[in-house]
């Protein structure tokens, strides 16, 4: 199964997709879906650099690998969900998008992906 399909069975049984977008830890996109001109690019190389900090402030505090989180805005819900330590896939919904099925979805979408990211 190819990125784009794995990407495009997220859009498709996730209410109220915008994005979606496989990105490197780098915040560069290798995969995306975006017919909302969501602002991808800049959003993945925040979200990027979100991820570098927290890594660095979580050796402290000793939590573990950051496997998902969300930031809500009046104007998305966005999702970065980890498939490997390098890869990510950034999920842009409405706010009143599907916040259950994002989760879910991008847990099988890890699955998915990552043997044919490792």
């Amino acid at each position: 199964m190819s990125f784009r399909d794995v990407l495009q069975g997220i859009r498709d049984r996730v209410d109220g997709t915008l994005a979606v977008s496989l990105i490197g830890l780098d915040g560069i996109s290798v995969e995306s879906l975006n017919g909302d001109n969501v602002p991808l690019d800049v959003m993945g190389a925040e979200f990027g650099g979100f991820i570098k900090s927290i890594r660095l402030a979580n050796t402290g505090l000793n939590t573990g690998e950051i496997l998902q989180f969300s930031l809500v805005t009046e104007k998305y819900i966005a999702f970065v969900s980890e498939v490997t330590p390098d890869y990510y896939v950034l999920l842009v919904l409405r706010p009143d998008g599907n916040y259950g099925r994002a989760r879910f979805e991008l847990t099988r979408a890890k699955r998915l992906l990552r043997d044919e990211l490792a």
